[in-house]
């Protein structure tokens, strides 16, 4: 099992309000599976992915402790801040609805910007060239070559998105988290992100999880879960349990 999380819980305040989102969230990822997770908005499908990828902390009462996410056996929890910091940056790449391109820089290096920042500028210095290779020969088999020095305002959605992709990919890392990646996206153009996903994940042997609140495109995955009332639970044809 790559990526495992038991017992999520995770409660926003609105104003004077609390809103529970996770009410006892749990799933297991095997390596190499790509797994899409169905759900209504609101119905905490980010808030999932969020914890799942590090990015945030699920929620601890004083009777209940605090759920547990593990990557390869080791409690995301038990991280320190630096080693939680190389996780989030070398084991783990990030596809997001809205793509978060940086507007000030280029097609290329919007792609290698994480590895600057994983690296430092030194180790960046030293290993620029290759980096530089890697980084061109993944927007190469997006089909991006000819956008290499274009800015993210010159693209179309689905080119940042395929960016978006490389830029997640650019490090190696063993888990791509993709939130709504196809959201705001045509259903054609929609497709052709998810059949580059599909590529590099069996190029790469990639572990996936994507959430969606499409069935259809909750359907490219191995294996369906959905989340009802806070907790993730089998969906689809033949889905098994995510528990």
């Amino acid at each position: 099992m790559l990526l495992a999380a038991e017992n999520l819980h995770k409660t926003y305040r609105l104003g004077r309000v609390n809103v529970p989102v996770l009410r006892g969230a749990s799933i297991g990822v095997e390596a190499g599976e790509w797994v899409g997770v169905l759900g209504s908005s609101g119905s905490g499908k980010s808030t999932l992915l969020h914890l799942l990828g590090g990015l945030d902390r699920p929620d601890a009462t004083r009777t209940r402790p605090a759920g547990v996410v593990r990557y390869q056996g080791r409690s995301l929890a038990e991280m320190s801040p630096r080693d939680l910091d190389r996780h989030r940056a070398l084991a783990v790449g990030f596809v997001f609805q809205f793509y978060h391109l940086l507007p000030e820089l280029n097609v290329l290096e919007n792609v290698l910007s994480p590895a600057m920042v994983a690296r430092g500028r030194l180790g960046y210095l030293r290993s620029r060239g290759e980096l530089r290779r890697q980084a061109e020969g993944l927007l190469t088999e997006l089909g991006l070559a000819h956008r290499l020095r274009h800015r993210s305002a010159e693209l179309s959605g689905g080119e940042r998105q395929r960016v978006a992709i490389a830029r997640a990919l650019i490090n190696r890392p063993r888990l791509l988290l993709a939130d709504e990646p196809t959201g705001n996206l045509d259903q054609m153009t929609g497709d052709g992100v998810l059949e580059s996903i599909a590529r590099l994940r069996a190029e790469r042997g990639l572990t996936v999880v994507m959430v969606t609140h499409d069935a259809r495109v909750a359907a490219r995955a191995d294996r369906v879960v959905s989340i009802r009332d806070g907790r993730v639970e089998a969906a689809g044809p033949g889905s098994e349990s995510a528990a």
